[in-house]
């Protein structure tokens, strides 16, 4: 049984009211929504204006999510580095009490009970590590901390690690800022579409009745019809921090989303070459035509990403 795959991504939601639009046009009087539209109260220019102020929200949220997105490769960049060089030093405590390694608690560190210390996913709760941490070491006189003679023998400056990380909260607080800012913006931008949207669907509906006979009609107002024996399925896939994963099978007219906690480069084919779609968390991006295959990208070095995307097997 064939079905219309009605977009979630914006922009092809757009791109769909302004084919129904043309199409509706160039039939003029002999256009089968001619009776269908004024009965439901619909009015395809006010639609299209309501789409243009929509528009308007959508350029801001855009705005927005770069400036988080790039909020958040600072903050990465300013505080990977330190974080690594926190794990070096922890390991080197824990032989250092070994075999008492529970004395890392009192550091901050989180030791389980088999020995293994243990840290946080996230950055808030890495930043709280970091800072106990530095605190258990400047509570030593000066010369005395057990943590001295490897800072010495690397180079180490807890000094220079604790602007880093300071600098990282500067840069998180503004990613949470314009994270948010672009959430309300997409809120601003449902507000305003998505008593349209429900109007493409009202239409799309009817012309799959009248068409049913002849669904492939429908492209012609720019509808994807699947008939495909079996119904597209939601896969979730998650992607380890600063890895890559392949997926086939992606159905085209359907939608990505981001649903993890960070942002993802997505790029067409099984390869990251050329320039990626960035999609925030929250965000969802059309499948086109040539997407059947994306590899997925998590530029975070700290965070687990996950999105969501239909697919046929």
């Amino acid at each position: 049984m064939s079905r219309i795959m009605y977009p979630e991504a914006y922009a092809m939601q757009r791109t769909l009211l302004k084919n129904i639009k043309t199409k509706d046009t160039a039939d003029g009087l002999a256009s089968p929504l001619k009776t269908y539209l004024p009965a439901h109260g619909i009015v395809l220019a006010t639609d299209e204006a309501d789409g243009a102020s929509a528009d308007t929200k959508e350029a801001a949220r855009i705005l927005l999510s770069a400036q988080s997105e790039n909020f958040s490769q600072l903050r990465d960049l300013k505080f990977s580095a330190v974080f690594k060089r926190l794990k070096g030093e922890a390991q080197f405590l824990k032989g250092f009490y070994k075999p008492n390694v529970s004395e890392l608690g009192n550091w901050g560190i989180t030791v389980n009970g088999n020995g293994r210390l243990v840290y946080p996913a996230d950055f808030s709760g890495r930043m709280t590590v970091f800072t106990n941490f530095k605190t258990k070491h400047s509570s030593f006189p000066v010369g005395t901390s057990p943590l001295e003679p490897y800072l010495t023998l690397h180079g180490i400056s807890m000094a220079n690690d604790a602007t880093d990380a300071a600098a990282a909260v500067t840069a998180n607080t503004s990613f949470l800022q314009t994270s948010a800012d672009a959430e309300d913006a997409t809120q601003d931008r449902d507000n305003l579409w998505n008593p349209v949207m429900k109007h493409v669907r009202g239409i799309g509906d009817f012309l799959k009745k009248l068409y049913k006979d002849n669904a492939k009609q429908l492209g012609y107002w720019g509808f994807v019809v699947d008939d495909s024996p079996r119904a597209p399925k939601l896969r979730t896939v998650s992607v380890l921090p600063a890895a890559t994963k392949i997926v086939t099978g992606v159905i085209v007219g359907g939608t990505l989303k981001n649903v993890g906690p960070v942002a993802v480069h997505v790029y067409t084919g099984k390869t990251t070459a050329g320039t990626p779609a960035i999609v925030q968390p929250g965000e969802m991006l059309g499948m086109n035509k040539g997407s059947s295959v994306v590899t997925i990208v998590d530029p975070s070095s700290t965070e687990k990403a996950k999105i969501t995307v239909l697919v046929s097997r």
